[in-house]
Protein backbone atom coordinates (compact mmCIF):
# COMPACT_ATOMS: atom_id res chain seq x y z
CA UNK A 1 0.00 0.00 0.00
CA UNK A 2 2.82 2.41 0.86
CA UNK A 3 4.53 1.70 -2.46
CA UNK A 4 1.38 2.63 -4.39
CA UNK A 5 0.99 5.89 -2.47
CA UNK A 6 4.66 6.82 -2.91
CA UNK A 7 4.60 5.96 -6.62
CA UNK A 8 1.44 7.93 -7.28
CA UNK A 9 2.84 10.91 -5.39
CA UNK A 10 6.02 10.76 -7.47
CA UNK A 11 4.06 10.50 -10.71
CA UNK A 12 1.63 13.29 -9.90
CA UNK A 13 4.27 15.71 -8.61
CA UNK A 14 6.53 15.01 -11.58
CA UNK A 15 3.76 15.72 -14.09
CA UNK A 16 2.77 18.94 -12.34
CA UNK A 17 6.34 20.17 -11.88
CA UNK A 18 7.26 19.48 -15.52
CA UNK A 19 4.17 21.41 -16.66
CA UNK A 20 5.12 24.32 -14.41
CA UNK A 21 8.69 24.20 -15.71
CA UNK A 22 7.52 24.35 -19.32
CA UNK A 23 5.07 27.15 -18.58
CA UNK A 24 7.14 29.38 -16.25
CA UNK A 25 10.68 28.39 -17.40
CA UNK A 26 11.85 28.48 -13.78
CA UNK A 27 13.28 25.30 -12.26
CA UNK A 28 13.08 26.51 -8.67
CA UNK A 29 9.36 27.28 -8.83
CA UNK A 30 8.67 23.87 -10.32
CA UNK A 31 10.83 22.19 -7.66
CA UNK A 32 9.01 24.12 -4.93
CA UNK A 33 5.68 22.95 -6.34
CA UNK A 34 6.96 19.35 -6.32
CA UNK A 35 7.99 19.67 -2.66
CA UNK A 36 4.63 21.12 -1.68
CA UNK A 37 2.66 18.47 -3.60
CA UNK A 38 4.72 15.61 -2.18
CA UNK A 39 4.34 16.95 1.33
CA UNK A 40 0.59 17.43 1.02
CA UNK A 41 -0.05 14.04 -0.57
CA UNK A 42 2.14 11.97 1.72
CA UNK A 43 1.22 13.71 4.99
CA UNK A 44 -2.45 13.53 4.01
CA UNK A 45 -2.17 9.83 3.22
CA UNK A 46 -0.34 9.22 6.50
CA UNK A 47 -3.03 11.02 8.46
CA UNK A 48 -5.87 9.14 6.72
CA UNK A 49 -4.21 5.74 7.14
CA UNK A 50 -3.39 6.46 10.77
CA UNK A 51 -6.97 7.47 11.52
CA UNK A 52 -8.24 4.23 9.96
CA UNK A 53 -5.72 1.96 11.70
CA UNK A 54 -6.82 1.07 15.23
CA UNK A 55 -3.67 -0.95 15.87
CA UNK A 56 -1.52 2.11 15.21
CA UNK A 57 -3.58 4.09 17.69
CA UNK A 58 -3.08 1.47 20.39
CA UNK A 59 0.58 0.54 19.88
CA UNK A 60 1.87 3.80 18.44
CA UNK A 61 2.90 5.30 15.18
CA UNK A 62 6.25 3.50 14.94
CA UNK A 63 4.76 0.02 14.85
CA UNK A 64 2.42 0.74 11.97
CA UNK A 65 4.99 1.33 9.23
CA UNK A 66 3.42 4.64 8.26
CA UNK A 67 6.65 6.49 8.98
CA UNK A 68 7.90 5.23 5.60
CA UNK A 69 5.56 7.69 3.90
CA UNK A 70 7.10 10.59 5.81
CA UNK A 71 10.66 9.48 5.08
CA UNK A 72 9.81 9.28 1.38
CA UNK A 73 9.21 13.05 1.08
CA UNK A 74 12.88 14.08 0.68
CA UNK A 75 13.67 11.04 -1.47
CA UNK A 76 10.85 11.77 -3.90
CA UNK A 77 11.82 15.44 -3.96
CA UNK A 78 15.39 14.48 -4.85
CA UNK A 79 14.11 12.21 -7.66
CA UNK A 80 11.95 15.08 -8.94
CA UNK A 81 15.00 17.35 -8.93
CA UNK A 82 16.92 14.80 -11.01
CA UNK A 83 14.05 14.48 -13.48
CA UNK A 84 13.76 18.25 -13.81
CA UNK A 85 17.48 18.53 -14.53
CA UNK A 86 17.00 16.39 -17.65
CA UNK A 87 14.12 18.48 -19.01
CA UNK A 88 15.25 21.00 -21.57
CA UNK A 89 14.09 24.57 -21.08
CA UNK A 90 13.21 25.00 -24.75
CA UNK A 91 10.36 22.48 -24.60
Amino acid sequence: MNFVIISSSLLFSTVVSVRILKKKHNKWISLLSAIILNTLILIGATWVLYSLNDEAKIFGFGHSGLYVLLFAIPIITWINFLILSFIKKGL
